[in-house]
């Protein structure tokens, strides 16, 4: 999808992938002059399923007329307003190339549907991309991510090779895996260049990761050959990738860091914090970044039976703060 901010009078700004920050502070994308305006306002961004504008400062940013103090889906259309600045909402989502060769394809009793785009969502619904009479809406939503394949059940039951898979959990699909749901089975088959393998290799790992602090969590600006990824995330899922990429301890960064560890950084009023919870937090960041595009499972991985966390980067990775 596309997503243009229109100032009202002005030129327009696109958001990209590491999102536009609008506020008073001179290094924002958009500068508002204003001097009610907080220094680091709000930010949009672009998600999995669209955009949304995040409230960052200490007053609201009206949407449509209304304030917003909590993270809100943007349509085409939508005005937002902040003292002295106005930006109209830009949306347009060009229509899928059903000709162009997808990296995967479901297939099922002799018939083929290539995944040309991501999320690619199976239910009943008329606005689902691949619809199944008598389910409901958006069941299964599949994304890709650095050329790798994952799904993510939304409700009910389903099966991977039997295996049952987790609501709200990402799990890895790879090349000649049976997806199965409400009585439905589906093979995940290659198309063109996908790999039958889901491993990564250290040119697909991150050979610079950017940090940059914002209210309410941060951004992260992942490098991956020439590749820029960015995505925003919220409090404790922002200072888990923190404490993983400049680890404490004597710990460096690549290396497995130790619940105990994590606890003391991204819990430090709570040391007795569940092993569930920690791989919740995880679960839920591994999710953000598959929404941007990056392979979330493999760039923050558990060590074998758990334990410990890291953060996968190529050799001699940088890692960059920004105030």
């Amino acid at each position: 999808m596309h997503c243009v901010l229109d100032v009202r009078g002005g030129p327009s700004r696109r958001v990209g992938p590491s999102g536009v920050l609008i506020g008073r502070q001179s290094d924002c994308d958009i500068v508002a002059s204003d001097p009610s305006v907080s220094r680091r306002h709000a930010l949009v961004r672009l998600t999995g399923d669209g955009a949304e504008v995040v409230p960052l400062g200490r007053s609201p940013i009206d949407v449509n007329g209304a304030p917003a103090t909590r993270p809100r889906t943007l349509a085409h259309g939508d005005e937002l307003r902040l003292p002295g600045l106005t930006l109209a909402v830009a949306i347009t989502i060009p229509r899928p190339d059903l000709a162009s060769r997808a990296g995967f394809a479901l297939e099922r009793a002799g018939a083929s549907f290539g995944i040309a785009h991501t999320p690619f969502v199976i239910g009943g619904g008329d606005s689902d991309d691949l619809i199944v009479k008598r389910w409901p809406a958006r069941v299964l939503s599949l994304h890709l991510a650095q050329r790798e394949l994952f799904a993510l059940l939304h409700a009910g039951a389903a099966t991977r090779n039997g295996e049952p898979l987790e609501v709200d959990v990402l799990s890895e699909l790879a090349v000649g895996d049976a997806l199965a749901c409400r009585g439905e089975s589906f093979v995940v088959r290659a198309v063109g260049d996908a790999a039958a393998t889901t491993a990564l290799g250290s040119g697909d790992l991150p050979a610079r990761v950017a940090i940059e602090m914002l209210p309410r969590g941060g951004r992260v600006v992942f490098s991956i050959g020439a590749v820029e990824r960015a995505v925003y995330l919220a409090d404790r899922r922002f200072d888990l990738v923190v404490a993983l990429a400049r680890p404490p301890g004597g710990h460096r960064p690549g290396e497995f860091v130790s619940d105990d560890a994590l606890r003391a950084v991204v819990w430090p009023r709570r040391p007795s914090v569940s092993r569930q919870e920690i791989n919740m937090l995880i679960s839920r960041c591994r999710r953000d970044l598959v929404e941007a595009g990056l392979a979330g499972p493999h760039l923050i991985e558990r060590a074998p039976g758990g334990g410990g966390t890291r953060l996968a980067l190529a050799p001699g990775a940088e890692i960059v703060m920004k105030a």
